[in-house]
């Protein structure tokens, strides 16, 4: 989707065409030759394909501009510093992927990065690092920015290949992605993206985006808001909309939201076409809940499952494993709800072990040397 996003932005501000890739790039230095900047988008476990990228590029086309972006460039920013890219875009794309690209680079080139430290209920904001260096770029979208933004391309024969590459079925449709905002308000302290600004996409260009997934056959969306089922009116907004085009959907709720109205969320969702939802119940133990600042209780990760199936949704519940206070009695616990799920037909569940990556609040106080109670077996 972030891509997407990118080309449509740049295309809109600059006269660069772009060209979207993926996998099939490698190591062939072939497909780089007619590019004038080549941007690599990163995630942590991808570092060292990005690494061989950039290191073939740069044998092969030492004046090809090479832009690195993506997560791990936001969180491991003192590594990234060390390759030799031309510019570095840790956070939003849009803003600074149009300055080089015009030769506009006069934003800021220092980098610093914050987390949440909490005394007692209160949070404040510690910065963690504060990296100068005159590659990294940052200019960040504000919400007017984004409610601005034009609508991801979905249109060109590049877009249309890369989208079709995925395959997703919701039910017995075919289905695709899309984002109606960015952003997540939650604290969770095992997530890099915890307490980001919601920024919210207008309404009118989330219709046409609807058009085009529409125009492509798809019959679902994947809405993919980190917490897509947090207003019952915006998202009975969003809802309406997909559900005059026949677009049947699954997107991401909270235990906390969820049922903070009774059964009105599940009951809205159904009303306008939802299909499934995806929530992060995380864990079966309200200790480990309060652990990780979750703000939800174990008995509303119940609820939530309740309500769901109740009005006809199927349920898809994540899990992390080995979170701070897991032991044997807290896994217990999580077994006996992932239990009560799959006694619904249809619900479904990922497990998944905790890892604690740099930009989570966990990894955080483990830098600082602080106990959080993790046990590394």
């Amino acid at each position: 989707m972030a891509n997407l996003y990118l080309k449509s932005y740049v295309e809109a501000n600059t006269n660069t065409k772009v060209t979207l890739g993926d996998d099939q790039y490698e190591l062939e230095p072939r497909y780089f030759k007619h590019y004038d900047a080549i941007g690599i988008s990163i995630m942590t476990p991808q570092r060292d394909e990005a690494s061989k990228i950039l290191h073939m590029i740069r044998d092969n086309f030492p004046y090809k501009i090479v832009i690195a972006g993506g997560p791990h460039v936001k969180h491991y920013a003192k590594d990234i510093i060390n390759e030799p890219y031309d510019w570095i875009v840790p956070l939003d794309g849009e803003k600074p992927l149009v300055g080089i690209l015009r030769g506009e680079t006069n934003f800021p080139h220092n980098y610093i990065r914050t987390a949440i430290n909490f005394d007692g209920d209160i949070p404040r904001r510690v910065i963690m690092d504060n990296i100068t260096d005159e590659r990294i770029l940052v200019n960040i979208m504000s919400k007017d920015d984004i409610e601005k933004a034009p609508r991801p391309d979905r249109t060109s024969e590049n877009a249309v290949d890369i989208i079709k590459q995925y395959k997703y079925k919701l039910g017995n449709r075919e289905a695709t992605t899309m984002m109606t905002a960015r952003g997540c308000p939650e604290q969770c302290a095992f997530c890099e993206d915890a307490m980001t600004p919601v920024k919210r996409s207008l309404i009118e260009n989330i219709r046409l985006e609807l058009d085009d997934i529409k125009s492509l056959g798809y019959g679902g969306v994947y809405l993919f808001d980190d917490l897509f089922a947090l207003s019952v009116d915006r998202s009975r907004e969003v809802g309406n909309e997909l559900k005059k085009r026949d677009l049947i959907y699954r997107c991401n709720a909270q235990a906390r939201y969820f049922t903070k109205w009774g059964e009105d969320m599940a009951k809205m969702l159904s009303e306008t076409g939802c299909y499934e939802i995806a929530f992060g119940a995380e864990t079966g133990s309200q200790k480990i809940l309060d652990n990780i600042r979750k703000r939800t209780t174990v008995e509303s990760n119940y609820k939530t499952i309740e309500y769901a199936n109740k009005h006809g949704l199927i349920v898809k519940a994540f899990i992390l494993l080995g979170l701070p206070g897991e032991n044997k009695q807290t896994l217990k616990e999580t077994e006996t709800m992932i239990q009560y799920l799959m006694s619904h037909k249809g619900n479904d569940f990922g497990a998944y072990v905790f890892y604690p990556y740099k930009g989570t609040q966990l990894r955080d106080s483990l830098d600082r040397g602080e106990d959080v109670g993790l046990n590394m077996l």
